[in-house]
């Protein structure tokens, strides 16, 4: 496929507008051709600001547009079930994290990605950040030694009482899961990522700051790995003030440290420091980069990668997490993993 490839754009909320549609008008290897949503008035600013035409159904926009992929940027509770409709259209699809709420949704996704001869892809954008791809080089050289402790935080969707809309919309997701599940995706994959490992046992503890959260919106977990390797995660959601996330993973030989906001990363041996930077912000170098990777997969080039199996891997230690959390207990993953079963695995980028 040498023309650009046509593009269906399922969801129109914060995501789409702010990542994935810049990306797309940008890239002169695909044309936005049709968007999806549910709710009229983000449908209107979409058809307004991209003048494509706009339907309430992924059926109805496959019956007037000729689509080749589509960009599922939905909430996570019917991510799967899009993502299942668009590859029942034959539709490559490159859909957001996490790619459900809970493994069986996850399953079903990755059952019918299996079945099917169309690319999935899921959106672990971070991969394709330049300064964690320097980052797995050196850890796979061997520069930091061996074990590694990672300790990762995220912190995201900032308390606003005057944004009623925003509380409902995290409520929403709170009611079906912890923040964990959705903002920690972007943690478990990292580690899995960097170090070609699996999570082997997992100890968490998590509170609401609110009565009126559906559950957990701070979570702290201790991951322990296959290889030897721990990783500290930590997760805040919808706290007045949001503290920035820190990236930083210490070793034997050597530390490092991904200041993602200044789009840094830095290596330290405890006598020189050597220092990466991005040219441009970090969404928008990843997006970009994620882009392009998936269309290169939709035409054969590459492998589509991170994949369903990956997907389920963050999914799998999500329910870990909640486990020891909801049950005051460690909790062995042991090797009988759903995602190592179904093939999940870090594998590269090209």
């Amino acid at each position: 496929m040498s023309r650009p490839v046509r593009v269906l754009v399922v969801g129109c909320g914060d995501i789409a507008v702010s990542a994935h549609l810049p990306a797309l008008r940008q890239s002169p290897d695909v044309d936005i051709v049709a968007a999806v949503d549910v709710d009229v008035t983000r449908r209107e600013v979409v058809s307004r600001d991209y003048g494509v035409p706009t339907f309430d159904s992924i059926d109805a926009a496959v019956m007037a547009a000729d689509i080749d992929a589509a960009v599922v940027a939905t909430p996570p509770d019917v991510t799967s079930e899009m993502a299942q409709t668009a590859l029942r259209h034959r539709l490559h699809v490159l859909c957001e994290k996490p790619m459900a709420v809970d493994l069986a949704d996850g399953l079903a996704l990755h059952a019918a990605a299996g079945a099917s001869a169309c690319v999935v892809q899921v959106g672990f954008t971070n991969r394709f950040s330049p300064l964690v791809q320097v980052l797995r080089e050196a850890i796979v050289a061997g520069r930091l030694g061996s074990p590694l402790v990672f300790t990762l935080g995220a912190y995201d969707e900032r308390y606003d009482a005057t944004n009623p809309s925003h509380l409902a919309r995290m409520n929403r997701f709170l009611s079906r899961a912890p923040a964990f599940v959705h903002e920690g995706a972007h943690l478990a994959d990292y580690v899995a990522f960097l170090t070609g490992s699996r999570p082997t046992r997992v100890s968490a503890s998590g509170i609401r700051t609110r009565a009126e959260f559906q559950s957990e919106n701070f979570i702290a977990a201790n991951v322990e790995w296959a290889t030897g390797d721990l990783a500290r995660l930590e997760v805040g959601w919808l706290v007045p003030a949001l503290p920035a996330g820190h990236f930083r993973v210490l070793g034997p030989l050597a530390s490092a440290e991904i200041i993602r906001r200044e789009g840094r990363l830095v290596f330290d041996d405890g006598g020189e420091t050597e220092e990466h930077a991005l040219e441009r912000s970090w969404n928008a170098v990843c997006f970009d980069r994620q882009l392009a990777h998936f269309v290169a997969a939709v035409r054969g080039e590459v492998a589509p990668s991170p994949t369903t199996a990956d997907g389920l891997a963050s999914l799998e230690l999500g329910a870990a997490v909640v486990t020891s959390m909801r049950e005051h207990r460690l909790v062995d993953l042991g090797t009988a993993s759903v995602a190592h079963s179904a093939g999940g695995g870090p594998e590269g980028l090209t």
